[in-house]
């Protein structure tokens, strides 16, 4: 034994035990084993890095490309969720089927991939059927390892070992090469569960059936039980209006989500959107908000003559007029903003700029310096404000004047409180007028005394008549709230999100210092032009948009936002925030499915016909797949699977060595040479025990590339079919059935089937046997040695 060979033997059993420990990332480990090889002086410093450019590593990288465009497009959904579709109501023709469809799916792309995109199906499936996910989802992902051994791009290690294969100069192995035998392991796989292995799947709750963070937000936020669907009548005068001027949310306390006219669904309209007649508008809110504007009764409003105002100017009730100071603090803000009312005890009935009354709402109008106001108040209050350092001069002015000057017949208007009205006995400031609908109640005219300038505790009756202020077109929005017709149909969740509009959970970093802050406080719809459906707090939801918009943040608070990707993406940028999850529905480019199916038969054509070079073909492939819009470019890098890359990389640099070294030599005269005395099926089962106990720990490609070889070697000494052992290589590495560790698919699945690591022994060790039985009495049969 040489000193080349005893230093490979030291790296083999240290990487090992890395990878069975896990106290090193198994891409660190790999790196590691490349970097001691080349320094040992083992294989030469130039080679080293080889591993990186063998066709296999590029092979892989491509088909994980191709694969997300099967992935993005939806083609392995819809085909999924066709097949499943057939199961009906019967636990066994469910899990069959299943399995059949895992495999399938896995025989042509990532099997990671497609568990991941099964997983849901199989959650909804096991609610429907009432039974648990546990029942269902070790079948899911084993048959997911056993797909993966029927076609040359199934698994990793098939593309490894075939590239190895060519390199000894045999040629590479065939696309379908692999299918008899992975084709058998599967039928067998798929029987065994069926018969027997169901019986060993455990019938364990998680706590969270619920499947995952799609269906646990939907439930936590009670997303549909809060999606409205309202319809807009004909001739109603929200048409023609913007988001902002229909108030939905300062009336109603709804959020727009999205508009349905015409066949078309406009997601999150900006808020100069325009709505039109038989729009319909899917909202988040409650009905009740609807059914209590509508319980107001009809207003029965209309304009009040050009002297309404002169009622209200008696006994200590009078008119003034200010002019706003050059570096008064009220520039830049507005009537509204400012609580002009509160602050000045004086209410502003108008603004005059340049001479002229500005159109629209003067509320929202934000003030210059010397903008003039017009103010209604109690005479003594208004001689204060000559001290106030707001405000120039301060002068008084009478009806007449302040009527043309003003134009104060637009914005004065009567409203009658009919009987059985909602609003009999509610306070001004519960009736919201001024702030939903920018109308302020100026007197109430009443049988036993008027009342000017009523307090916001005032109550109204049934009956009164009030002398209101405020734009004629708010009232207009008013009486067409009122009039929104519900639709019978509810909107579902799942049609609100595209590629460029979605959910996102947020919560306050902690180093947030908007604890303690309302939205309405930092802006946050203005800041992000984002929806915030709804706040979660000790374990309930708020929706109103109204009260959120009062309601102070505190850590811990978890914000369900709706709007652009774009702008989510900008809010996780804000170090004040954090995205929990950015969606709560995985988005596919089912218009592009016929174009990903195109490129995946291509690619499987090419290959099989070696028309082209598999990596070339899936290079092709993948490329064509950015192209063609199935998959985008920044997603590229999200499909490949870096740490695999590396892993491969620097265990082909571990496999060089060992044929270098002699080391795969060594062990193949040794150990395997001695099983062969025994007889060919007693070798070829003890090349895939030695394969296949590794691979519950070690990844499965790092198998491949360790044994990989051994088996060469062995078939040299023995005059075997390199290729025939090779195929026990491949099946075994993929044998990962004794524990979740040894593939991600099994870990896929433990979380959300609440498994333990005895389970994965107790339904795996029975078929690891078969595929034991099928590799030693099959296999030669298909692949002579």
């Amino acid at each position: 034994m040489t000193a080349d060979v005893i230093i490979v033997l030291a790296i083999v059993a240290v990487a090992v035990v890395l990878f069975v420990t896990e106290w090193v990332r198994y891409d660190g480990v790999a790196l590691m084993v490349l970097l001691s090889l080349a320094i040992s002086g083992v294989i030469p410093m130039a080679r080293a890095i080889d591993g990186f450019a063998n066709p296999a590593v590029v092979t892989i990288a491509a088909v994980l490309v191709l694969s997300g465009g099967l992935y993005k497009t939806g083609v392995a959904n819809l085909v999924g969720a066709q097949v499943l579709r057939l199961a009906g109501d019967s636990p066994v023709r469910v899990t069959a089927l299943l399995m059949l469809t895992s495999g399938l799916m896995s025989g042509v792309m990532n099997n990671t991939a497609a568990v991941a995109l099964l997983i849901p199906v199989v959650i909804s499936i096991s609610r429907r059927l009432g039974m648990r996910p546990s029942r269902l989802l070790i079948p899911l992902s084993f048959a997911a390892l056993l797909g993966g051994m029927t076609t040359l791009i199934g698994t990793g290690p098939n593309i490894l070992l075939s590239s190895i294969l060519e390199r000894t100069g045999q040629g590479a192995f065939g696309f379908f090469a692999f299918t008899p035998v992975g084709a058998t392991a599967l039928t067998l796989g798929v029987l065994y569960v069926v018969v027997a292995g169901r019986h060993f799947l455990p019938d364990r709750s998680t706590g969270d059936d619920e499947g995952g963070d799609e269906i646990d937000l939907t439930g936590r936020y009670h997303l549909a039980e809060s999606l409205l669907m309202l319809r807009i009548p004909p001739d109603s005068a929200l048409d023609g209006r913007s988001l902002v001027e229909a108030r939905l949310g300062q009336a109603l306390g709804y959020d727009l989500l999205a508009v349905r006219r015409g066949g078309h669904l406009v997601r999150a309209p900006e808020r100069d959107f325009r709505l039109r007649s038989g729009d319909l508008l899917i909202v988040e809110g409650r009905i009740e908000a609807l059914d209590r504007l509508r319980a107001w009764g009809h207003l029965a409003g209309h304009r009040e003559s050009n002297d309404a105002l002169g009622r209200l100017v008696k006994d200590a009730t009078v008119l003034a007029e200010v002019e706003i100071a050059e570096k008064s603090d009220l520039v830049g803000s507005t009537v509204q903003s400012i609580d002009f009312r509160n602050r000045f005890q004086a209410h502003v009935v108008a603004i005059r700029r340049g001479g002229q009354a500005p159109g629209g709402s003067f509320r929202t109008v934000q003030l210059e310096a010397g903008d003039a106001l017009l103010l209604l108040g109690r005479e003594d209050q208004l001689r204060q404000l000559r001290y106030a350092t707001e405000f120039t001069s301060i002068g008084w002015t009478d009806i007449g004047s302040a009527t043309e000057e003003y134009e104060l017949h637009r914005w004065l208007m009567r409203l009658h409180v009919p009987d059985g009205s909602w609003l009999d006995g509610r306070t001004l400031e519960a009736s919201r007028l001024r702030g939903a609908f920018d109308l302020t109640v100026l007197e109430i005219e009443r049988e036993d005394g008027d009342i000017a300038l009523p307090h916001a505790a005032e109550r109204m009756r049934a009956g009164d008549r009030l002398i209101v202020e405020g734009a004629p077109a708010s009232f207009a929005v008013l009486e067409a709230l009122q009039a929104l017709v519900p639709a019978d149909e509810r909107p579902s969740v799942g049609e609100l999100e595209s590629e460029d509009v979605g959910f996102a959970e947020v919560t306050l970093a902690p180093s947030s210092d908007l604890v303690g802050k309302t939205l309405r406080e930092i802006l946050f719809r203005e800041s992000y032009g984002l929806n915030l459906l709804s706040i979660f707090r000790g374990g309930r939801s708020f929706h109103s948009n109204i009260r959120i918009s009062r309601t102070a943040l505190e850590f811990g608070d978890a914000l369900l936002v709706y709007g652009n990707r774009k702008k989510i993406a900008l809010l996780a940028r804000d170090p004040r925030f954090l995205v929990l999850h950015g969606q709560l529905h995985e988005v596919f480019r089912v218009h592009k499915a016929w174009v990903g199916s195109a490129i995946m038969v291509g690619f499987i054509l090419a290959s099989s016909l070696n028309l082209l070079p598999v990596y070339i073909a899936a290079l092709l492939g993948a490329l064509l797949m950015v192209c063609t819009g199935c998959v985008k470019g920044n997603e590229v890098y999200t499909f490949v699977e870096w740490r695999v890359v590396m892993l491969i990389g620097g265990m082909l640099a571990l496999g060089l060595a060992m044929e270098d070294s002699g080391t795969a030599e060594l062990i193949a005269r040794e150990v395997v040479g001695r099983a062969a005395e025994m007889g060919p099926r007693v070798l070829i089962a003890s090349l895939f025990l030695i394969c296949a106990l590794a691979a519950q720990f070690v990844p499965t490609s790092a198998v491949a590339v360790l044994v990989a070889p051994i088996a060469l070697s062995a078939a040299s000494e023995l005059d075997l079919s390199a290729r025939a052992l090779l195929m026990v290589v491949a099946v075994g590495s993929s044998c990962a059935f004794l524990s979740p560790f040894g593939h991600p698919v099994n870990l896929l699945v433990m979380g959300v089937g609440g498994y333990k690591v005895v389970d994965y022994t107790k339904v795996g060790a029975p078929l690891f046997l078969l595929t034991l039985l099928m590799v030693v009495f099959f296999l030669p049969i298909v692949w002579p040695l």
